[in-house]
């Protein structure tokens, strides 16, 4: 089995540029397959892919990072990302439990777009989140169908060193399958899956075909899902702001994957991928907002699709001139669009949200996010010895030309009067925030890993080169020019060295230390965006003057291997220099200030921000079919400038597990995790709802009859616990006044299930 694993693995290195190991080393999930210390230590040892986008040991790598494969995942049965991670205490992904769900992934504090997400090597669109009380405007990353999925890869902390821009806060990267992990070595093979999840009550239907011979073999899955509103623990259910049910939601997914590999000679091989997904939401926002008073009733929907297609290449030249140049082509498209319905009572004749009158109103508000990209990457491999000194080079170019358009629209009907009109709050629309446009970002990249001493001691430089335009289109007449300034053109460019250094003290002890420049360039949104609503007084006002964001990161770590006992620990320093947060101006002494507005917000660089912490990783395998493993996350973040906390860091978390295996397809595991009461929030514009600590038990048991059959039970939260996570609270910004903050609690006892047939 395990070799059949690393097959699989090897046959990625192509296009997945992000450390990858069959087993990650201290992960909570780690594998466990029944297997003798023999093999045991050679899932350790040997290397798929790493965090230098090269071939690697695990053991090799000098940086934090884990894993999660595909059984993992399926034993797991997550709903969303949050459900993912669910095990990682230093990854973080709010929900928005209103209606739009899960959104930006957080490692170790840092979120949203300096969080590099990736499938196949293919970036994921922006994350998109207009803010407001009206919540309508957001628009996701959309992570690929989990059951498309042979591996997750996380690697913390900034990597602009090899991945550009908006990787300073870690990368994320989503590998899907290929028609070995189908066909497994068989000409022809196949799955289909059934799962249904109490969380949401989802019922999903997987199916997928694989075949061929050593020339061409090709692919072709499909999933499909229909699931309702995440559950809480709350009793209300009224259509009032003192709700605490969730808001009843019909969501509809479906995806599917088609994949062709053409080994043309044992020199050249081609990939060609074509990924589509589309999704709907229908919600029922019954819990009502205590900031828009005069909205009683209010539905909403949602549409999501993302199309990739992306060609890969490598060569193997039997020259020895390069050990190997890979090569990517890509394009795709995203579009989110939502519609939100609301009627507003007892209103004034001009049918505001907070003004009380003796009208009744309709009104209708859309949003609208596009981008399309195209792009391509180039990486050639080289190892060589200069005396006693092995070197491993590679170097490589990145391109990426990204187009984004956002808008709003919005209809404001009087049932009273008789009236329609198209402005709201002091907007006419149609408008954007921010002026369509286009990015260009290109990254030159080089790398030596030097090794030492027979191979003990590996010391690694790197440096990228990174230049970005943004451009505005000239003729985009609806921009919401609020601060009453053209829209402007920005363009940089930096250098992103990295340090790192690993010595192999002993053969089970191994210490690394890295050292990495980090750079995030400002958006579209950050240096154009651009808002007034005058009925409520509050607006936004766009900056040209934004520096980019810098960072220098500085990690240690330690890790311990036998047959028995994997553990690692590591202790990191990040210190950011112009971050780049959306901040309210002290009015109306600022010169940016909106004139006629109680409050203008504005991205503005931000002196010093600093987030330093520790984790630590263990997994010991007591008895031959026993195991128990744990993770804990510790991390600290202030505003240098304000002497404020960072909200995006959350406390302490932790998760343990304990698991038996009989066999490689029989087992079950019981699961806990927890965290620390929030105590630390910056209540500068209001004072926070501050979270109690928690702790809940998950149990799993898994089956495998035979080589066509298997069977995945889970109990989620057995002890039926309420609690609340930190993310969803800061996402919503929930106030320690808020009525009913039962709605922002997590399910309670739910159950999962999932069937897989192979053939």
């Amino acid at each position: 089995m395990k070799r059949r694993c690393l097959a699989r693995l090897r046959a990625t290195v192509r296009v997945t540029p992000v450390a990858a190991v069959c087993a990650a080393l201290g992960s909570p999930a780690f594998a466990d397959e029944g297997a003798s210390k023999r093999t045991t230590v050679a899932a350790l040892n040997e290397v798929v892919v790493t965090a230098t986008r090269t071939a690697e040991r695990a053991d090799s790598v000098a940086s934090t990072i884990t894993t999660r494969d595909a059984r993992q995942i399926e034993r797991a049965q997550p709903v969303d990302e949050t459900g993912l991670f669910a095990d990682e205490p230093d990854i973080d992904v709010p929900r928005d439990r209103r209606r739009f769900g899960a959104g930006s992934i957080n490692i170790r504090g840092i979120e949203d777009n300096r969080v590099l997400q990736m499938v196949d090597g293919v970036r994921l669109p922006d994350f998109f989140n207009g803010g407001g009380p009206s919540n309508i405007s957001s628009a996701t990353r959309d992570a690929p169908e989990f059951s498309f999925l042979k591996r997750v890869e996380v690697l913390r902390g900034p990597a602009s060193s090899l991945y550009g821009s908006d990787a300073i806060g870690g990368v994320v990267a989503y590998a899907t399958k290929d028609p070995v992990d189908l066909t497994q070595g068989r000409a022809v093979g196949g799955e289909l899956g059934l799962n249904w999840n109490g969380i949401d009550n989802g019922f999903g239907q997987t199916a997928g075909v694989a075949g061929g011979n050593d020339t061409i073999q090709g692919l072709f899955m499909y999933a499909n899902r229909n699931a309702h509103e995440m559950k809480n623990m709350g009793s209300d259910d009224s259509n009032s702001v003192n709700r605490t049910r969730p808001n009843p939601q019909d969501v509809r997914t479906q995806a599917w994957l088609g994949k062709i590999l053409l080994n043309a000679s044992p020199e050249h091989k081609f990939k060609l991928t074509y990924e589509h997904r589309d999704g709907n939401t229908d919600t029922d926002i019954l819990r009502l907002s205590t900031a828009l008073p005069r909205v009683t009733s209010s539905t909403g929907s949602e549409d999501l699709k993302r199309d990739r297609v992306s060609l890969d290449y490598e060569w193997k030249p039997a020259s020895g001139v390069l050990d190997r140049l890979a090569a990517q082509v890509y394009y795709q498209e995203a579009d989110t669009s939502t519609f939100t319905n609301q009627v507003r009572s007892n209103t004034s004749t001009g049918c505001s949200a907070t003004t009380r009158g003796t009208s009744l109103c309709s009104v209708d508000l859309d949003f609208a996010f596009r981008q399309r990209q195209t792009g391509f990457n180039v990486q050639a491999d080289k190892s060589f010895a200069t005396g006693s000194v092995e070197h491993r080079l590679i170097g490589g170019v990145d391109f990426m030309r990204v187009r984004s358009a956002e808008s709003r629209d919005g209809i404001v009907r009087n049932l009273t009067t008789g009236t329609t009109s198209k402005s709201i709050a002091g907007e006419t629309f149609p408008r954007h925030d921010f002026p369509t446009g286009e990015t260009r970002q290109t990254g030159l990249f080089v790398q030596d890993e030097l090794r030492f001493f027979d191979g003990r001691f590996t010391l690694t430089p790197g440096l990228r080169y990174d230049h970005y335009s943004l451009s505005p289109d000239g003729d985009d007449l609806v921009y919401n020019n609020a601060a009453g300034r053209p829209a402007v053109s920005k363009s940089d460019s930096h250098v992103s060295p990295k340090l790192s250094a690993l010595w192999q003290a002993t053969d089970r002890i191994n210490l690394w230390a890295q050292y990495v420049f980090g750079y995030r360039a400002p958006n579209y949104q950050e240096v154009n965006g651009s808002f007034r609503n005058t009925v409520q007084g509050y607006g936004a006002a766009p900056n040209a003057d934004l520096n980019a964001e810098k960072s220098r990161s500085f990690e240690i770590g330690a890790r311990y291997t036998d047959d028995k006992v994997q553990t690692s620990v590591a202790v990191f320093d990040n210190r950011y220099r112009d971050f780049i947060e959306q901040v309210q101006l002290n009015c109306p002494t600022d010169p940016a200030c909106l004139p006629g507005l109680r409050a203008t917000y504005q991205y503005r660089n931000q002196t010093s921000v600093r987030i330093y912490g520790a984790e630590w990783r263990g997994v010991w395998r007591f008895l031959p079919q026993w195991r128990v493993d744990g993770a804990v996350a510790y991390a600290h973040g202030i505003n240098e400038q304000t002497s404020q906390p960072l909200n995006s860091v959350s406390p302490l978390r932790a998760s343990a597990g304990l698991s038996w295996e009989r066999t490689p397809g029989q087992g079950a595991g019981i699961r806990w995790r927890g965290a620390r009461p929030v105590t630390r929030t910056d209540d500068t514009s209001f004072t926070y709802f501050k979270p109690s600590g928690y702790g809940v038990v998950d149990l799993q048991a898994w089956w495998r009859f035979n080589r066509y059959v298997s069977l995945a039970l889970s109990v989620n939260n057995l002890f039926d616990k309420k609690y609340w996570l930190w993310g969803d609270v800061r996402q919503t910004g929930v106030a320690a006044t808020e009525p009913g903050v039962d709605f922002y609690t997590q399910p309670g006892r739910t159950f999962a299930a999932s069937l897989k047939l192979s053939f």
